[in-house]
């Protein structure tokens, strides 16, 4: 009775991910088909994966499956499919490709909010872009290839299922080699028939070749094309087709490069895995028409859009907490990927990356499930007024350093420069409103670090971010719900700049806030004085030197570029009025009236 399967890492990049996912969902089939429980757990032990089954597996019912494809044939305008039985089902890309676009613009005409309707257009296969960049790449044939040598086992499909489970659920196999040689000696005694024994190693399943080659034959003056064991590139390949993410991104006007990501399992179930990518990929895909930083930004924060969807679901269901609420990345650990750039006719490996998942997002409950969700709703909000192409590679590059890393502080690199990027577009009457985002999301990002909440819940702080935001966003023309309002304030340009640049310095940072805030205190005099004499109140907030010694204190008991930067986050965000169980500032507040009017949703240029 086998109960665990193991695959020992050995690339060192998304081939080791692929080839788990081609072997477990091997594992998913004979599991259904013989009607065995079907609980299956993947972990991340380091140097190996493990797959954990609820129970034994029963050999004997699993050696009398009939064949299934694991993965299909892929088939575009150019592919050769004369060695393919006619019987085959193939994956037509041409034909997927049209009704995933079709459903794009279905998306995109109704602002992001499909509705479902006899009119409105199936969504697409979730492996669509998987089987376009085997045919964009040129990759089609080694690709059928792979599924042509596995389909000539049907025979013997059963037996082949069981040598491979045999052969990975030995734990004191530590080379994958040595895995692979002992399923081929398993299937040999158990049929008297072999196993392939190689095959071409294209570089979208082992992106350490160049051009088809490995980098010491690319050094040499042979161009062998590179080989490697079948059976690994046979599971790599069912690995990449069934869970793969692939995109083309645009980089340049009329140049696209292909990216493609694998979701690296930490501690998750199979079903769970399978059930939020596919959603993330069918109904929730990022958008590649953007540049790169945009792309994995939005790869990320929609994934955890649909994680947490998911756990909504689960705690719904009343399922047992203790197997929902952790952080996000306590699940699953990093999104891998490569990078293929354009060459003209080929693509060539560019870069191998991986992507972090952003562990301050940790629920405890269903209301901060809500919570958390309305904040990813708000951050896809804002980047998606971002472009590549309008010169927001700067911008979007910072938010990607912070989305797909683990510390909160990498956020505030993004937000001093996307401050400055607040105020140029609110003073430019033709630009469109840039989006900001607000003190509500701002404290549910910073709620679970200790560090942070004794400053963000000060009262002094928070007087003192009102100003910074009074004297920068809400300033000058403004556009509200009744239309464009002319305020008796002008707005002050750099603030965000100066206070970041003095911050590495307690006594520069305090001079430089006690600058603005005497100026402030000066403006706020001038216009009461205004204000009274046509009987009107000034609804700005008053800052006292209460506010500033208490500032002081904040700066000696802390990190002074924290309090700096906090204070940037908060003076740039949007303001809500306070409720009556909210921490209120003194002064009657409307700057909630600002109208958000920038349009959500992507572009489908590409």
């Amino acid at each position: 009775m086998i109960e665990q399967l193991f695959v020992t890492k050995k690339y060192g990049n998304y081939a080791d991910t692929f080839l788990l996912l081609g072997l477990v969902q091997l594992v998913e089939y004979a599991l259904r088909q013989t009607n065995q429980k079907r609980d299956v757990g993947l972990f991340d032990e380091g140097t190996r994966y493990r797959i954990q089954l609820k129970q034994g597996v029963n050999l004997g019912a699993i050696a009398k499956l009939n064949y299934t494809d694991p993965f299909p044939p892929v088939k575009g305008q150019k592919t050769d499919i004369s060695k393919i039985p006619p019987e085959t089902n193939f994956f037509d890309t041409v034909e997927k490709s049209e009704k995933r676009k079709l459903y794009k613009d279905y998306v995109f005409q109704q602002k992001g909010k499909p509705q479902p309707g006899e009119d409105a257009p199936q969504p697409p296969h979730p492996s669509t872009q998987n089987g376009v960049i085997l045919t964009s790449m040129r990759h089609d044939r080694n690709h059928n290839e792979l599924w042509h040598l596995g389909y000539q086992l049907k025979d013997h499909y059963g037996a082949f299922l069981v040598a491979i489970f045999q052969a990975f659920s030995q734990e004191t196999h530590s080379q994958l080699s040595t895995q692979t040689q002992h399923c081929q000696e398993l299937f040999a005694q158990t049929t008297n028939s072999k196993l392939p024994e190689v095959a071409s190693a294209v570089k979208i399943y082992l992106p350490t070749s160049v051009q088809g080659v490995n980098r010491v034959k690319a050094d040499s003056n042979k161009v062998d094309s590179q080989k490697a064991d079948w059976l690994s590139l046979w599971l790599i390949a069912g690995g990449l087709f069934s869970f793969g993410v692939s995109e083309r991104i645009k980089i340049a006007d009329r140049i696209f490069d292909w990216r493609v990501v694998v979701l690296e399992p930490q501690d998750i179930q199979l079903s769970k895995y399978r059930e939020v990518l596919d959603k993330l990929r069918k109904y929730n895909p990022p958008s590649g028409g953007h540049g790169i930083a945009r792309f994995d930004a939005e790869l990320v924060l929609r994934f955890c859009q649909e994680l947490l969807n998911n756990h909504a679901s689960q705690a719904d269901a009343e399922v047992d907490e203790f197997e929902i609420w952790e952080p996000i990345n306590h699940f699953v650990k990093s999104f891998l990927g490569t990078h293929f750039g354009s060459k003209g006719q080929v693509y060539g490996v560019k870069e191998v990356f991986s992507l972090g998942l952003p562990g301050w997002i940790s629920p405890q409950n269903s209301e901060e499930l809500k919570d958390y969700q309305q904040v990813l709703q708000e951050h896809l909000s804002v980047i998606s007024t971002l472009s590549a192409e309008e010169g927001h590679s700067e911008l979007l590059s910072a938010y990607r350093d912070f989305i797909t890393g683990t510390s909160l502080r990498q956020f505030f690199r993004f937000q001093v420069s996307y401050a400055d990027y607040v105020v140029k577009h609110l003073a430019d009457p033709q630009s469109r409103p840039p989006r900001l985002f607000s003190v509500t999301g701002l404290n549910t990002m910073t709620k679970k670090d200790s560090d942070f909440i004794k400053i963000t819940q000060d009262p002094s702080f928070l007087r003192i971010a009102k100003a910074i935001n009074q004297a920068t966003v809400y300033a000058g023309k403004v556009r509200t719900k009744d239309g464009v309002k002319e305020l008796e304030w002008q707005r002050t340009y750099g603030l965000a700049q100066r206070l970041s640049s003095q911050s590495g310095s307690k006594n520069d940072f305090l001079k430089e806030i006690t600058d603005f805030l005497a100026k402030y205190e000066a403006e706020n005099l001038r216009l009461s004085e205004q204000l009274q004499k046509e009987g009107k109140p000034l609804k700005r907030v008053w800052t006292t030197k209460e506010d500033l010694d208490r500032l002081v204190e904040l700066v000696t008991e802390n990190d002074t570029v924290l309090v700096a930067n906090l204070l940037i986050a908060y003076g740039y965000a949007r303001w809500n009025k306070p409720k009556d169980n909210d921490l209120a500032i003194d002064q009657e507040q409307d700057i909630d009236d600002v109208e958000d009017t920038a349009i959500l949703g992507e572009s489908n240029d590409d």
